[in-house]
């Protein structure tokens, strides 16, 4: 998958003319997406013999392009690392993920406010967004060098946006009160995307790297599906969603590095338990 020699070697630069492309056409989006007021389509369907329903809005239609287009472009920045095999579509397809979440993030949180209202500071998150998208980018192509200089810098710093993406989406969707059905498939899908992107680092074989995701997200979709049961904030749920997905992710990567032993589970249930109990105490009454 990645070549690894025992020396550290030069950094490779990103591809500037590329990068600056798709960050324009991602700003223009994000831009339009706030101006634009498209239709929605309402579809009704019936699971399990219970008549359900969901509506396309135009800001889901132009986060999910946004999110293809950036994708695509994700994909040809990877493409001309030296040392990226142009064969692991499946480890490219890794690289999409996090760059696509945030940008479906950004669309639906600017889609929430009122741009006649504000308009400023949704110019302002457009702005934001789009830096941080940069960053990620530029993070996730050294990441693909395990040899390069700056690539445990990077891999630190690409954990730490994958962490706060999640946080963000979990909190965003958990806010919106919808029914399990549709918070916890998306949160769960969701969840185990971005842990596909954490596990990458463990340099385990597709197969089991996959596997686990999955796992991951099944475990996080379930958790969903209880929490909703309580009558918790936007920002505790996500907070506490974000606290379990940081734990198993952290759990799977230590296994798939052959250093989970007790003293390491140990840590981690002692860190959720001390989590749980702190969002619980700020919790309002």
């Amino acid at each position: 998958m990645l070549d690894q020699s025992s020396s550290r070697a030069p950094t490779a630069i990103a591809p500037l003319d590329r990068l600056s492309l798709l960050t324009s056409l991602v700003l223009v989006g994000l831009t339009l997406s706030l101006i634009l007021d498209l239709p929605s389509q309402r579809i009704e369907f019936s699971v399990l013999g219970s008549e359900a329903s969901f509506t396309i809005s135009g800001s889901w239609v132009i986060a999910f392009l946004l999110a293809a287009l950036t994708a695509a472009g994700v994909n040809s920045i990877a493409r001309t690392h030296p040392r990226v095999h142009l064969g692991e579509a499946r480890y490219v397809f890794i690289l999409w993920i996090l760059p696509a979440v945030i940008v479906i993030t950004a669309t639906m949180i600017l889609s929430l406010a009122d741009v006649s209202v504000f308009g400023i500071y949704e110019l302002i998150g457009v702005a934001l967004a789009g830096a941080f998208l940069v960053v990620v980018v530029i993070g996730e192509y050294i990441t693909i060098d395990l040899s390069d200089r700056w690539y445990n810098a990077a891999r630190l710093g690409v954990n730490l946006a994958v962490y706060l993406a999640a946080l963000v989406l979990f909190a965003t969707i958990y806010s919106w009160k919808i029914r399990s059905l549709y918070s916890s498939t998306a949160i769960g899908i969701g969840a185990g995307l971005l842990a596909l992107e954490l596990l990458r680092g463990s340099e385990s074989d597709f197969a089991r790297t996959w596997l686990y995701a999955a796992a991951v997200g099944l475990s996080m979709g379930e958790l969903v599906w209880v929490l909703n049961y309580w009558n918790l904030s936007g920002f505790i749920g996500g907070a506490l969603l974000l606290v379990f997905f940081y734990a198993l992710t952290g759990i799977t990567q230590q296994y798939l590095w052959n250093r989970l032993n007790k003293i390491v589970f140990l840590e981690f249930a002692l860190f959720v338990f001390s989590a749980i109990v702190l969002l619980f105490w700020l919790r309002p009454h």
